[in-house]
């Protein structure tokens, strides 16, 4: 086991690691299972699988925090991951922060919403107003109270009340009904949207969130200036709304699976959604001093979508030490069993190495839990 420890940590591509201390003879089950996770932490690193190393690094921990591995477990979760070497685990007091103020602002908005479906009067609209700012915010006070709130939930709230909306309006735009309670029906797709992204959110990371948003604004954005590109000023059917609606919705949902890959940090997502922003509006901008938004206003979309492109990858290129995105949720375990409920956890995760007769051999752990 010595050996295996010494191969694994000299060969991690990584700066020094602190060099694990040796099995002891009196270990306690405590004991015992912090060694356990450490070992699967340096092989997780080995192997190239950074979240599953930061989380049996941190199960290291939490198993044992006085432990003999607690400060190489630290010391390998400030590495990959940049978190202070002596905290265990990443505090939720600023996304619980962030979703209060969230929410009560969805709160408004929604609760606006629901005023004009009900075609409500002067007092019973400011009532409406009260009852969903001030019940938004009680409830997400009283609700995150002693939880770890997910770091993606606040921007997955936003997410999803925006994208409800939106397909509302494009859905009421191609429709075209003629008698239709127009602010029912958004008010219906920005609930369900608050709803479908809260489920979400405990799911994703908060990277993932942050890619949702890109997805959502730039996989509608790009392809409906392409449309006008195209068509310029003689535009006709709905081509331009549908290239909102299935760009915008392929955004969504591609948005977390290409996270999966490039592990970018919310921060970063985030300035990259703003860098695509900027160089929307440059290109505008350009268009405008050079009048290519006379005449067909083909030149001018191109243009736009030339610099939203432009800005899109100067912005991930200028962002590369903004961090890395943080551990994806998930068990070290094929099925996972939690207060009652099974869930499925991290195949990749659930097999580690482990020495039987004097053999390595792999070890693959069907379940565990919390109790």
């Amino acid at each position: 086991m010595i050996a295996l420890f010494a191969m694994l940590i000299c060969a991690a591509p990584a700066a020094a690691q602190p060099e694990a201390p040796e099995p002891s003879a009196f270990e306690d089950p405590a004991d015992v299972e912090a060694r356990v996770r450490y070992e699967r932490a340096v092989r997780a690193e080995y192997d190239g699988r950074r979240e599953d190393a930061v989380r049996e690094a941190r199960s290291c921990i939490e198993a044992k925090p006085d432990g003999r591995f607690a400060a190489a477990a630290r010391t390998l979760i400030a590495r990959l991951h940049g978190e202070p070497a002596g905290s265990s685990a990443s505090s939720s007091a600023g996304p619980r922060t962030e979703l209060i103020i969230t929410s009560t602002f969805s709160g408004l908005y929604l609760s606006s919403l629901l005023a004009g479906a009900l075609q409500s009067g002067a007092k019973e609209t400011v009532a409406l107003l009260m009852l969903g700012t001030g019940g938004a915010l009680f409830a997400s006070v009283a609700g995150s109270k002693d939880r770890q709130v997910p770091q993606s939930m606040p921007q997955m709230l936003e997410n999803g009340v925006f994208f409800g909306t939106e397909a509302s309006l494009l859905g009421y735009a191609l429709a075209a009904p003629s008698t239709a309670n127009f602010p029912a029906g958004v008010a219906a797709g920005a609930f369900a949207g608050a709803a479908a992204s809260l489920i979400a959110s405990p799911f994703l990371t908060g990277g993932d969130s942050g890619a949702v948003t890109a997805g959502i604004l730039f996989g509608g954005g790009l392809p409906v200036l392409l449309t006008g590109a195209v068509q310029g000023r003689n535009q006709s059917g709905t081509a331009t709304e549908w290239a909102a609606l299935i760009g915008s919705s392929a955004g969504l949902l591609a948005g977390p699976l290409l996270n999966q890959r490039l592990h970018f940090s919310r921060g970063r997502w985030n300035l990259i959604s703003l860098g695509g922003g900027v160089g929307a509006l440059m290109g505008g901008g350009i268009a405008v001093l050079s009048d290519s938004w006379s005449g067909n206003l083909r030149s001018g979309f191109l243009l736009t979508a030339v610099g939203s492109t432009s800005g899109l990858a100067l912005a991930t290129f200028l962002t590369d030490g903004f961090g890395a995105d943080e551990p994806r949720p998930g068990s070290a375990a094929v099925l996972h069993l939690e207060e009652g409920k099974l869930s499925l956890g991290s195949l990749a995760g659930a097999v580690a190495p482990a020495r039987v007769r004097e053999r390595t051999v792999p070890l693959l752990q069907l379940i565990d839990g919390r109790f």
